[in-house]
């Protein structure tokens, strides 16, 4: 295929089964999200992803959250498709019931299910990479854990694993932001440091915690709900140490650049994103038949493609 053609979002299975078809010159990754159609006009792997093989084709797919048929009937698909070699799939779709059903032996070794890949048999295994992506990303471009106090706003996707892989690091106190109760979580992290669960951030706008703060906005590549709450905490606990993260992967995010005036140091989850990208790329190019990039490569394609 033309590596410089955008691939087609697909909104069926037989959409994708169409597509399957007719491509069988190609071994395809299907990318399992649900957006609306602006949102995939912006969606930064379906474009890099595309440019790294003409063996390689990056298909994007949108499932309705909650539609677990059709979940049911990809699966199938990819499991009895030889040239589907892997599965990459985000909100809503990350653990999703039918992935641990049909997953049971490894999911529940396994904080998130974000990723699952063939191995040299072609039998399908599940993966959890957005935790380690972003634990690798951090310590090596960001700095450290110990000692500081993390506020984690969204605890569910890709929040979850990320929370699980920073606790052993050794932060002094973990906050945990989420309208979904995370008390068993909190339980479960508290083994390793003070932990604390709060519905929203308002509980903490008030609270004297000035400096060594690591804040992460893991709610979503599409944003904060409240930016407004956010926006305000930012520039009440602005400090030189405090670090501030927003996961959408794109280069430039407002509330980053915001966070930056304020002085905090201040990143979007572009670096982690590459990481976890890569990641996948080097566990199916075997079975793709591809040259692996340099990581300095894949991290400047992705650059362009934000």
């Amino acid at each position: 295929m033309n590596s410089k053609q955008k691939i087609p979002v697909c909104y069926s299975v037989q959409e994708v089964r169409n597509f399957v078809e007719s491509h069988r010159e190609v071994n395809i990754i299907l990318y399992l999200a649900h957006k609306e159609k602006e949102a995939w006009e912006k969606s930064t792997s379906r474009v890099y992803f595309n440019q790294i093989s003409q063996n390689l084709v990056y298909l994007p797919v949108d499932i309705a959250k909650g539609d677990l048929r059709e979940l049911r009937q990809i699966y199938e698909l990819a499991k009895n498709t030889g040239h589907i070699i892997a599965i990459n799939q985000t909100q809503p779709h990350k653990s999703n019931p039918v992935v641990k059903e049909l997953f049971s032996e490894s999911s529940e070794k396994l904080v998130n299910i974000d990723t699952i890949i063939k191995d040299q048999s072609a039998q399908l295994k599940a993966f959890d990479l957005n935790g380690s992506s972003f634990i690798t990303w951090f310590l090596e471009d960001v700095g450290v854990f110990e000692n500081k106090v993390v506020i984690l706003i969204g605890v569910g996707g890709v929040g979850e694993p990320i929370s699980k892989a920073i606790a052993p690091h050794k932060p002094s106190k973990m906050f945990l932001i989420d309208p979904q109760d995370k008390t068993i979580l909190k339980t479960e992290l508290s083994a390793y440091c003070f932990v604390e669960y709060y519905p929203n951030l308002d509980k903490l706008m008030s609270s004297n915690l000035m400096e060594n703060l690591v804040l992460i906005n893991a709610a979503g590549k599409e944003g904060i709900e409240n930016n407004s709450t956010v926006h305000h905490f930012l520039k009440s606990h602005a400090a030189e140490n405090n670090i501030f993260v927003d996961l959408r992967p794109h280069l430039q995010v407002e509330i980053v650049e915001q966070a930056k005036a304020f002085g905090w140091r201040a990143f979007t989850g572009h670096g982690m994103n590459a990481v976890n990208d890569y990641t996948l790329l080097s566990k199916v190019a075997e079975i793709a038949n591809i040259t692996m990039p340099s990581f300095a490569r894949f991290k400047e394609l992705v650059a362009k493609a934000s």
